[in-house]
């Protein structure tokens, strides 16, 4: 009997993953990240109503007969939109012949047959990378796409609800993040969260170790959040505002709003060797989208 491995009835790593795959891309591959807390709206095929319950019952005195309505249950919309998103790319095994990974390209009329060349190693880093831009695009918005991220949300569309707070160049980052805190509304301080570019996180979490204030200890850094002292409000490392120092954001998770399919099959995630050109290429398609239930609590603070 021939030694050596039999690979024929395995199928390739795209095949076996790909529901896995699309869901870490368009959901958030890393748990750290703001898009796999966000409140999530599911079956968007494109600009769809976002709505949303508000219940305020009304006490009285009870003392007495008799029945006295009062109250209020309100029905409440905002349009969100999730744009149609792809991914086209191409690799040719042939330009491997004559580099170290030759032995991997195979020739003849079965090569097809075969996985593309480091496919897995390929597939992660584009997940990983996919999933980074994604963030970015949520927070920061994308003008070529025509996709507005929440910054660009809260300065725009929602500019009229918004809290705006000016924040001084001069002051500290504490200090900036101080009135951020003094600027969110009562209503969500129990789940409030201050999003900060990594740049600024650092500079805060240095500025915690330099003032000691109340006996810094690195345990309290959970999934790139701290808790501001004397608050429950976490301030949280956000990828997805990176290069953005000038932004300081606070609402709350359930507050934002991420919407797209992944209810209809419309999400794709492919890769296939096309005997026509005799290339490995790659189709992935999705939808997505942002917005927050009520403006009004947001606060946006900018440093001038």
């Amino acid at each position: 009997m021939a030694s050596g491995y039999t690979v024929s009835a395995l199928t390739n790593y795209v095949n076996v993953n790909k529901d896995t795959l699309i869901k870490d891309v368009v959901l958030g591959y890393k748990i750290g990240d703001s898009i796999s807390r966000m409140s999530k709206q599911l079956g968007v095929k494109e600009t769809e109503k976002l709505n949303y319950l508000n219940v305020d019952p009304v006490l009285q005195a009870g003392k007495g007969c008799g029945f006295n309505p009062s109250g209020d249950t309100a029905f409440s919309e905002r349009d969100v939109t999730a744009k149609i998103l792809k991914v086209n790319d191409q690799w040719c095994p042939d330009a491997l012949i004559g580099k170290y990974a030759e032995y991997l390209v195979k020739l003849g009329a079965n090569k097809n047959a075969d996985n593309m060349p480091f496919e897995q190693e390929i597939m992660d880093e584009i997940q990983i990378k996919l999933s980074q831009k994604l963030e970015k695009m949520v927070w920061q918005g994308d003008t070529g796409l025509s996709f507005t991220g929440l910054i660009g949300l809260a300065e725009g569309a929602d500019s009229a609800s918004t809290s705006a707070v000016t924040l001084s160049s001069a002051a500290t980052i504490y200090a900036n993040i101080k009135s951020m805190v003094m600027a969110i509304p009562e209503e969500i301080l129990d789940d409030a969260v201050i999003f900060v570019s990594p740049a600024n996180y650092r500079s805060f979490i240095q500025e915690m170790v330099e003032k000691n204030y109340y006996h810094y200890e690195s345990g309290k850094i959970e999934n790139d959040d701290f808790i501001f002292p004397g608050t429950n409000i976490a301030v949280h490392k956000t990828l997805g505002m990176t290069g953005v120092n000038d932004k300081i954001y606070a609402s709350t998770y359930k507050n934002l709003v991420y919407a797209c399919d992944m209810l209809d099959d419309k999400e794709e995630f492919r890769l296939w060797f096309s005997d026509d050109d005799d290339l490995f290429k790659l189709k992935i398609k999705f939808n997505a989208g942002v917005t927050t239930y009520f403006p009004d609590m947001v606060v946006l603070g900018t440093i001038a």
